[in-house]
């Protein structure tokens, strides 16, 4: 919020019109999810023009049903920009459609680019897929070049957008009303299901959804390595490389004792193998 309003200050009066849209809800995989965003982003335009006393006229502050289909949302859109942009509404449904499509294909080309990674690797190396949420994850000030960081110290890192998460099951979730919360526990449910991949959640001091979230996290990654970092304004880069080197010995340790695993499973299938060879080459009456 803080970082909004300062990217808000920067373009009062440098524009005709600010777009600071109210964003109640989001698209989900499953119908019966609500999908809604948190109270704070829900309010950031409001929060944002008394705060900076920006001129409501310069202002075009919608409130936006993102879970609706194009058609309902259309509607929604026109009818609120309608007083100040006078627009048709064939022009307000092209601009809608013209945004959507490239947002959409945007996701599409980052879950591409996701899948050829994924397709590249070797099912055995390491991987850390981080979460968090967009507006705090991809900021490289707040996130205090994370990936830059996890790269430096030789961990392999994606972000949960990379990954197709949609189809994985969070019906022992019924509650969870938060969109982005939804897509970060099924990304860890995506990360508990695959033995050499480990969890990351990025978060931010005083995110009230992240405090019940996070319990649900450590639910889903029960005994599994995983790493919560919550950072503020006075996060340091020292502070956060002792914590990621620590995580890296963490997950070297774990492939330790995976492989060491694999090595007795493989020995005690062997074992079985030779002693069914055995028993095949008796007489039947031997047996």
């Amino acid at each position: 919020m803080k970082v909004s309003h300062g990217h808000i200050r920067k373009l009062v009066g440098n524009t005709r019109y600010l777009f600071l849209p109210n964003l109640l809800n989001m698209a989900t995989p499953e119908d019966e999810e609500v999908g809604r965003f948190c109270p704070l982003v829900m309010s950031s335009g409001y929060m944002a023009r008394m705060a900076l006393a920006v001129n409501p006229s310069s202002v075009l502050n919608p409130s936006l049903h993102l879970k609706h289909s194009f058609e309902a949302l259309a509607v929604e859109m026109y009818e609120q920009l309608k007083p100040k942009l006078r627009l048709r509404k064939g022009v307000v449904k092209r601009a809608l459609r013209h945004g959507l499509d490239k947002q959409e294909g945007f996701w599409a080309d980052m879950l591409q680019n996701g899948q050829n990674i994924l397709a590249e690797r070797s099912e055995k190396d390491p991987l850390i897929v981080v979460t968090g949420r967009p507006y705090n994850l991809y900021d490289e000030r707040l996130n205090l070049r994370l990936g830059r960081n996890l790269a430096r110290i030789g961990i392999d890192a994606l972000p949960l957008d990379f990954i197709d998460v949609d189809a994985v099951d969070l019906s022992d979730f019924p509650t969870m009303f938060w969109g982005l919360g939804a897509r970060i526990l099924r990304t860890a449910r995506w990360v508990k299901q695959h033995p050499y991949a480990f969890g990351l959640h990025l978060t931010n001091f005083s995110c009230g959804a992240d405090s019940f979230l996070e319990h649900f996290y450590k639910h889903i990654m029960g005994k599994k390595a995983y790493l919560i970092l919550e950072l503020d304004e006075h996060s340091a880069v020292a502070g956060v490389m002792t914590r990621l080197e620590a995580f890296k010995n963490v997950i070297e340790n774990s492939m330790s004792e995976m492989a060491v695993a694999d090595i007795i499973r493989t020995e005690s299938h062997a074992e079985v193998k030779n002693g069914d060879d055995e028993r095949n080459r008796l007489p039947i009456a031997d047996r």
